[in-house]
């Protein structure tokens, strides 16, 4: 009998000594673990299924300027602008099972009123049973980087927009439309045409006649250097796209080298009227606008 129980007592003291040992080990990994997550510039904590913060680090702390007794047992969402609330919520109700860990980025609030963004890394914490206990989240200041981002987009939004004035600034020169009379226009056209340009004149010549309840439209070609047959055939395809829609086309200032190429191309200019230069064409426009406007004669009666 004596010897079971002192078998036992070696027992129990040997319990006592592995129990005593796996406590230190414990409390050396829980310092540890205390040191590593307390030693981290990241911000962690952990917060229960309603937001309730169950744990914040001391960078957590500094970052928002507040205590744990300040934080522990408050809901995180005051320190979340009221537009991303629902970006998180979003989030928080994705987490499970199939999700246990999902990333977001944010804004926040810091105690001077700035706005700042967190990248967060949400993880979700189970119990026992496998049900979701609790979320734990990391998160790192990505501010710099969002700024340049939205810098970055701002400047490619700026070079877009001066693109646009450009090619628009391009247009105007190269189909540039001038307006004579109220119902009168002018266009100019100095240089080189190509397929692309003589597309752009007409396109830019129907708006305007139809935008601007154009009557006669002048096409002065004074400047023209060169014209193939591409050129010249589209240019008199505008004179009758401008006069499908109820208007007259006049070209002006017609060179002796174009009306060579045109005639040598046997390019059909049946229709097209044509005038000296821009002067006789402004002064043709005007008389037509004219007689348009004089009032019929009335015819007396005869008795």
């Amino acid at each position: 009998m004596s010897q079971d129980t002192d078998s036992l007592e070696a027992q129990v003291a040997e319990l006592q000594r592995r129990n005593a040992e796996l406590q230190r080990e414990l409390s050396l990994k829980t310092q540890m673990y205390a040191a590593l997550v307390e030693d981290q510039r990241e911000l962690i904590c952990r917060f229960n299924l309603d937001g309730t913060l169950s744990f914040v680090n001391d960078a957590y702390c500094r970052y928002f300027g507040k205590t744990r007794e300040e934080l522990i047992g408050r809901h995180f969402t005051p320190l979340v602008p009221e537009e991303d609330q629902a970006l998180i919520a979003e989030v928080l109700a994705r987490l499970g099972p199939k999700e246990p860990i999902l990333s977001n980025e944010h804004r926040v609030l810091t105690p001077g009123g700035e706005i700042r963004w967190l990248n967060w890394i949400d993880r979700v914490i189970f119990d026992d049973d496998g049900n979701v206990a609790e979320f734990q989240a990391v998160g790192i200041d990505v501010t710099d980087r969002r700024r340049a981002e939205e810098h970055a987009e701002r400047n490619e939004l700026l070079r877009l927009e001066l693109i646009h004035a450009q090619e628009q600034a391009l247009r105007e020169l190269s189909a540039p439309l001038i307006p004579i009379a109220d119902d009168v226009l002018a266009m100019p056209l100095v240089g080189r045409i190509d397929e692309k340009r003589a597309q752009l004149v007409l396109e830019t010549l129907l708006e305007g006649v139809v935008r601007m309840a154009a009557e006669t439209v002048l096409l002065d070609v004074t400047g023209i250097t060169t014209v193939d047959t591409q050129v010249a055939e589209a240019l008199v395809r505008t004179a009758h796209a401008v006069k499908l829609i109820g208007a007259k086309a006049v070209f002006t200032g017609i060179q002796p080298h174009v009306a060579q190429t045109l005639i040598t191309m046997g390019i059909d200019v049946h229709g097209v009227i044509t005038v000296r230069s821009l002067k006789d064409g402004i002064a043709w426009a005007m008389q037509e606008r004219g007689k348009a406007r004089k009032p019929a004669r009335s015819v007396p009666r005869q008795a």
